[in-house]
């Protein structure tokens, strides 16, 4: 019951209060690791030894996992400033101008691309809830659809994973600053941005967003902020 009238406290604040949405703050776990452990099965269980949606009947679990993409998880500083938690899983490698040209005489003919690497379905880029992290994306959601050619992406907002809050020891993070992050984290995925990540995506790659709870929250923000200033349909 308490539960139910913190959430209808927060969408009253919400809906009535649109001004006061602009310093909204939200607390984070002390520790994402135990908030993890509670909830993520680390055992298989005994009705997962049979695959039934594989083809090869009867492959355990860890063999499935091992034969998808593995996810990687980095630190990297934002163009916002903050040292971000992200965790990417990507497609096998594909190099650009794969052609007769360049298999036969070592030529790229779209060289001038500037792009290392090409994926011909848009990068998924995942943004968590509330007492969440960027893991929570990469125990199956991530290698299934990088197994089916996406490319994907999930940032650790500030206060939760191995992302600290700014200022240090801050208890409360504002929407704000979650949304500069995300935008900047978005911006980092191109290769010839100055703040790029380096995934090798290539110079403007598609991005499809994916939020749950609270991140589809940010999300909302980030495009009321930031997509309204880009009147290109392209960007």
């Amino acid at each position: 019951a308490n539960m139910t009238q913190l959430s209808c406290l927060l969408l009253y604040l919400l809906a009535f209060h649109p001004q006061s949405s602009q310093s909204f703050e939200v607390p984070f776990p002390q520790s994402s690791a135990e908030t993890r452990a509670s909830i993520v099965i680390s055992t298989p269980r005994a009705s997962d030894a049979v695959d039934r949606t594989s083809s090869s009947v009867g492959s355990p679990p860890s063999a499935r996992q091992s034969s998808l993409p593995q996810p990687i998880t980095q630190t990297v500083q934002l163009s916002s400033g903050t040292n971000a938690e992200i965790i990417s899983c990507l497609p096998p490698k594909r190099q650009s101008g794969g052609n007769f040209f360049s298999s036969i005489f070592g030529i790229n003919i779209n060289a001038n691309n500037n792009s290392q690497q090409t994926y011909n379905k848009p990068t998924l880029a995942f943004l968590h809830g509330s007492f969440h992290a960027s893991w929570c994306w990469s125990e199956h959601y991530m290698p299934y659809f990088a197994s089916l050619g996406y490319p994907c992406v999930a940032l650790s907002l500030q206060g939760t994973g191995g992302t600290p809050a700014v200022p240090e020891g801050a208890k409360k993070v504002k929407i704000s600053n979650h949304v500069d992050d995300w935008n900047a984290f978005l911006e980092g995925l191109g290769d010839n941005s100055d703040g790029t990540l380096g995934l090798g995506l290539g110079i403007n790659p598609q991005i499809a967003l994916i939020g749950h709870s609270f991140g589809g929250l940010t999300i909302m923000k980030w495009l009321e902020q930031y997509y309204s200033q880009s009147p290109n349909e392209d960007d």
